[in-house]
């Protein structure tokens, strides 16, 4: 079934025209965010349901990346191809700008999460399959433009794991779409959930304890 789409993706095109136009002008990071904040909400957060992804936080890199392949069509969404289509965004200097605006923002402190049954599991599969890029704490890596995964929206994640491993785009590394397309989807449940909590310390503590009381 064809996934639906969000309200502000329905919204568009009138909100996305409104808030396009206050960035003809933009030179800084906030103004160029605007028409990003219709759907990201106003602190980069993302949607309230996990759906839209954080940005803030992100790394600058991955994010420059990102606003290239959206605007190429390579990825696809509707609202960032609205968004990234716009001339503003014809300057490499307006991307480098909203980029390193968003980098600097605080992640959302409070990420949606998974039931949390199999944190144990998600813990085994982060540490064999995703922690040798995006580092034990799910930071990322600048360089490489190796995104921050450490605290995103379970949701978000769940259909990004998804989408990977079928190959839906090919922009994710074979080597993790290789390893992705074996898991069940328990494990892919399992693995969301505990990305969606790296970087919250009390939970991962939890999840120590538990595991050290068997």
């Amino acid at each position: 079934m064809k996934r639906p789409y969000p309200r502000c993706v329905r919204a568009l095109p009138a909100l996305l025209t409104l808030a396009i136009l206050g960035i003809a002008h933009a030179a800084d990071g906030s103004r160029l965010y605007a028409p990003c904040g219709v759907c990201h909400a106003p602190k980069a957060w993302g949607s309230p349901d996990g759906v839209i992804p954080n940005l803030a936080g992100q790394q600058k890199r991955y994010l420059e990346k990102q606003l290239a392949v959206f605007s190429s069509g390579a990825r696809v969404d509707l609202a960032m191809q609205v968004v990234t289509a716009h001339p503003t965004f014809d300057n490499p200097d307006n991307i480098v700008t909203l980029a390193s605006y968003l980098s600097k923002l605080d992640a959302n402190p409070h990420p949606v999460k998974g039931s949390g049954e199999h944190l144990r599991l998600g813990q085994e599969l982060y540490t064999h399959i995703c922690s040798a890029c995006h580092g034990i704490e799910g930071g990322g890596e600048p360089g490489n433009r190796v995104p921050r995964i450490a605290g995103q929206h379970y949701p978000y994640l769940r259909r990004q794991i998804e989408e990977a491993a079928a190959l839906h785009r090919d922009l994710a590394p074979p080597e993790m779409t290789s390893a992705l397309r074996g898991m069940r989807p328990q494990e892919k449940d399992a693995l969301a959930d505990y990305i969606s909590r790296l970087g919250d310390s009390e939970a991962l503590l939890d999840l120590n304890r538990s595991e050290g009381a068997r």
